[in-house]
């Protein structure tokens, strides 16, 4: 097939990202909900990298593991090899992108939430996952702590971990961030005002997301979309 001809978007879906080099393509990976690669994986990955490509893999911004160099020819073969290895493509484009995630407290002692669990639970209890279909760019990140290794300020729903120290029982919950972006144009997400249980992390990411799908324009981050609705009635539609 003629390059000229090749769908790109629908290869950037599958987590294979069109290179400045003709006829060379990117494999992307996501991280996997678990928040660690298995040493299984690794050696998949170098596998492949060795076998496919130019023997270099390379660690993305968005905890992603991702090989350069594969031929347009070999993709069907590299499918293949990460599917029978249980290995999930990234993506890019106009769609969800692979949650980013710190370790909480799964061993980090300034942890004081289990990221990895709450990562797990928005994939399988809300079905959102990345490569999710969307107006436009979409990223989730989640910290353990205040302080924010993820950068949750800056993603379109930015989540970490707090002590509610208003709370008699001074609680862990979460403090949520709504419409930030980095990139050319960074924006920090707007703050929302209390300390939220687990549960309604999820009822909040639910909303948003479906909100942002019905209403944002091609190419409208979320920031976007809160600035022309207005904050408080953004805030309003999805319950925050």
């Amino acid at each position: 097939m003629a390059l000229e001809n090749i769908d790109y978007d629908n290869l950037k879906k599958r987590g294979f990202l069109r290179q400045r080099q003709d006829g060379f393509f990117v494999l992307r990976t996501k991280m996997p909900s678990s928040g660690s690669y298995t040493e299984a994986s690794l050696k998949e990955l170098a596998d492949i990298a060795k076998r496919y490509a130019r023997g270099i893999v390379h660690a993305t911004v968005r905890q992603g593991l991702e090989i350069p160099f594969v031929k347009y020819e070999d993709i069907p073969k590299v499918e293949s090899a990460i599917a029978d290895a249980g290995i999930e493509a990234g993506t890019s484009g106009p769609r969800l992108r692979a949650t980013t995630v710190c370790p909480g407290n799964n061993w980090c002692k300034q942890g004081l939430v289990d990221t990895f669990y709450l990562a797990g639970r928005i994939e399988r209890e809300l079905g959102i996952k990345c490569g999710m279909d969307l107006p436009h760019k979409f990223k989730i990140a989640i910290s353990g702590c205040p302080n924010g290794c993820t950068r949750p300020q800056y993603a379109e729903i930015g989540i970490h971990g707090q002590i509610d120290t208003v709370s008699p029982d001074k609680r862990i919950g979460y403090v949520i961030y709504l419409g930030g972006n980095g990139g050319r144009s960074p924006r920090q997400g707007i703050r929302l005002e209390r300390i939220f249980t687990e549960d309604e992390v999820l009822d909040l990411i639910k909303n948003a997301v479906e909100f942002f799908r019905q209403n944002a324009g091609p190419r409208q981050r979320m920031g976007q979309l809160i600035e022309e609705f207005g904050a408080e009635k953004f805030l309003l539609n999805i319950g925050g």
